[in-house]
């Protein structure tokens, strides 16, 4: 046993011998350089590309397995220049190669310039059409052993330095008109060396560009001790610092400065990744939190996140923007945010959220499916002034005057349905708010329940409670198949008029409560394919009310008195007009609007109204009727006996571009005809004096009719 291990001992110093000797011999008597023409022929035949070698080649075999390579070039035939290289060198020492180890000096990279083109046609300098390809049959992968499966033997690390400097890459996208510059990348690290940590740093600039124009500028720089166990496939960064400099179009001149620290650690055979102690800072806003991964296949994302209390506003300014116009400029100033990561495998969520802003305090959840993209997202808050955050009003410039109205041109048949947008959506979202301030008005209990899957957009809430009523509404959009349909239902219960207008419009003319329900349904993308198809029925009621500051009915009562000379005015006592049974139908059939049974009383007068509206031909014919009935609540004006039943219509027809004073007017026939009434009567009794000596009663009378109708005409 003893002899057979001398034999093969001095068999291994023999090979290493050899080996030596061979690598001298290789290094003295045999230049790399005059293998120049064959190795450029051999990476045109095998690789398909075209080398020029400017400088010189050299190696070196024993003990340190080595290359230098200096100024070659790389490019695919007929095509821009793809690369180029200023100098590279890297050597391996051969025993511990052989030993499983990997031992090296420094490594160099120098002045690497890499040039990626695609033309206005799609090709690009990259590839060639077919090279490296087979040209039948399918390729088939190669099936991994076990050995390499499970990462194979560790190999242990021992550089003495990494060195790559002057590095530039260029990517040019001629049909984009797009331009991307990596320049000066630089990396410098120290002994790097497996199962321990080792320094290492990077910078590089960037620059966008479209159309030639400077767009974007990167100033980057990285730095943070590494640490690799190839053994167990552990791998670690600590204490990594990087800051980002960001200055161009969209920040308006602002240079913004980002910066990310923290520690990140994965461990592969267990399929896990962590960021920890992460903060990450841009201009006046400051991230932090910790964030675990683990099963990468299908990812379980657990840990936390918060934003500290900024100023929107500052942000604004420091990325160049101008700020938010806002009635009152004290808002937009205190927005935080914080949350607890987890959820199913494979989703991002957001658990135990909490939303600030300024003074109302938002809570709720998140989840977003990583696979299929589906959104759920619930939000409730408190109480939101959203008056503070509108934009200050602006006056209006004076519209100069005009003798006539100008017509509207139509409605636009552009699309304005984002139909491909809304079939995008996968999503359900639930928002409520307590209390809403918005416009002068009060709403509470608000809230906003909606899906979208598919293209079918479901808001099957749009819910609120305001003064004492309730709003009750649902939209159903529906973009699966053309055109897009609308099916519409809103249902307003209990509302006091009274309160909502001294709110909105801080008049106080008007009390009662008011109702209505409508359904209506619509098709079409355009603003005119929706209105043309506009279908359904609406119903309104205001069973009790009051018009507050005119006597209606007393008014109206005198001036028929007045202009028909049959009464004399009297005192207005109650300076109110109570109503009764406002009631209305109204029926939507391809956008014109239909009512006949408008009805309202209002003391001692009835009003009904009947007519169409169309909304596709911008007009209206409607007529409204007042009759003066026996008194429904009280006498205030007495009338002539003629005028009770008689209804008293004004008639509103013509275009939505016709002025108002133009567009209803009285129907003065009523008026001729009672006049013309009046006269009759007068003049027969007057014939009838006349007429006293000839004949009998009847015969007397019959004659003053025959004569009035041959005067009146009937």
């Amino acid at each position: 046993m003893k002899t057979f291990l001398k034999v093969f001992g001095g068999l291994v110093a023999l090979l290493l011998i050899v080996i030596v000797a061979g690598g001298v011999l290789l290094g003295m008597f045999f230049d790399p350089n005059e293998y120049k023409p064959e190795i450029k022929k051999l990476a045109l035949e095998k690789g398909g590309v075209q080398l020029e070698i400017d400088g010189d080649l050299g190696w070196s075999v024993f003990p340190w397995l080595g290359i230098e390579i200096n100024q070659i070039k790389v490019s695919y035939p007929g095509k821009p220049q793809l690369a180029e290289l200023n100098q590279a060198q890297v050597s391996v020492e051969l025993p511990a190669l052989l030993s499983g180890n990997v031992k090296m000096s420094s490594i160099l990279l120098d002045g690497l310039t890499l040039n990626l083109e695609k033309g206005q046609d799609g090709s690009t300098n990259w590839a060639v059409s077919g090279a490296g390809q087979q040209t039948s049959g399918t390729v088939e992968t190669p099936t991994p052993s076990a050995a390499e499966a499970s990462g194979g033997a560790a190999i242990a690390l021992d550089i003495e330095s990494i060195a790559i400097t002057n590095g530039n890459i260029s990517y040019i996208d001629s049909a984009a008109g797009s331009k991307v510059l990596l320049k000066n990348f630089t990396m410098t690290s120290g002994k790097v060396t497996t199962g321990a940590f080792f320094p290492a740093e990077l910078s590089f600039q960037a620059e966008q560009y479209q159309a030639e124009q400077k767009q974007l500028t990167v100033d980057a720089a990285l730095k943070a001790g590494f640490f690799l166990d190839l053994a167990n496939q552990q791998y670690k960064i600590k204490g990594l610092e990087s800051t980002l400099g960001l200055t161009g179009a969209p920040f308006n001149g602002k240079t913004v400065h980002v910066k990310l620290n923290s520690d990140i650690s994965s461990d592969l055979n267990k399929e896990t990744a962590s960021l920890s102690g992460m903060s990450l800072s841009a201009a006046n806003l400051i991230a932090s939190g910790d964030v675990t991964v683990t099963s990468f296949s299908k990812p379980v994302i657990t840990g936390n996140l918060k934003v500290a209390q900024f100023s929107l506003q500052e942000l604004l300014t420091a990325l160049g923007q101008p700020a938010i116009e806002t009635t009152d400029p004290d808002v937009l100033k205190a927005i935080s945010f914080n949350a607890e990561l987890g959820g199913a495998p494979n989703t991002l969520g957001l658990n135990k959220m909490s939303l600030q802003l300024d003074d109302t305090q938002f809570n709720g959840n998140f989840a977003m499916n990583l696979a299929s993209g589906a959104i759920a997202f619930n939000l409730k808050g408190d109480e939101l002034d959203a008056d503070r955050y509108l934009p200050p009003a602006k006056e209006q410039p004076a519209q100069a005057a005009s003798g006539s109205a100008e017509k509207s041109s139509g409605y636009s048949k552009e699309p304005v349905v984002p139909v491909e947008l809304l079939k995008g959506l996968n999503m359900d979202v639930d928002l409520g708010l307590k209390k809403l301030l918005i416009n002068g008005l009060t709403l509470s209990n608000l809230e906003l329940d909606t899906s979208a899957h598919g293209g079918l957009v479901n808001m099957s809430k749009i819910n609120a409670d305001m003064y004492s009523g309730t709003l009750r509404n649902s939209v159903v959009i529906d973009v699966r198949k053309s055109p897009t349909r609308f099916h519409i239902k809103k249902n307003i219960k209990g509302i006091q008029i009274g309160d909502l207008l001294k709110d909105m419009a801080d008049t106080d003319r008007l009390t009662g409560t008011f109702n209505t329900q409508t359904d209506i349904t619509a098709q079409g993308e355009s603003v005119y394919a929706i209105v043309n198809s506009l279908n359904g029925n609406s119903n309104v009621t205001m069973p009790d009310g009051t018009v507050k500051g005119i006597d209606i009915a007393q008014t109206i009562c005198q001036g028929f008195n007045n202009v028909a000379a049959l009464g004399v005015n009297a005192d207005q006592v109650d300076r109110s007009t109570p109503f009764a049974d406002l009631s209305s139908n109204f029926t939507f059939t391809n956008g014109v609007v239909s009512n006949n049974d408008l009805i309202t009383k209002l003391d001692a007068i009835t009003l009904r109204g009947r007519g169409n509206v169309s909304l596709p031909a911008q007009n209206l014919d409607y007529r409204l009727g007042l009759t003066i009935e026996e008194n429904l609540f009280k006498k205030t004006c007495a009338v002539n006996n003629n005028l009770e039943g008689v209804e008293w219509p004004v008639n509103c027809k013509g275009s939505f571009d016709t002025e108002p004073a133009k567009l209803c007017r009285p129907d003065a026939s009523v008026l001729k005809e009672l006049l013309k009434q009046k006269a009759k009567k007068q003049l027969e009794g007057k014939l009838m004096d006349k007429l006293g000596g000839s004949g009998g009663e009847g015969s007397k009378t019959e004659n003053a009719k025959k004569l009035l109708k041959g005067l009146f005409g009937n």
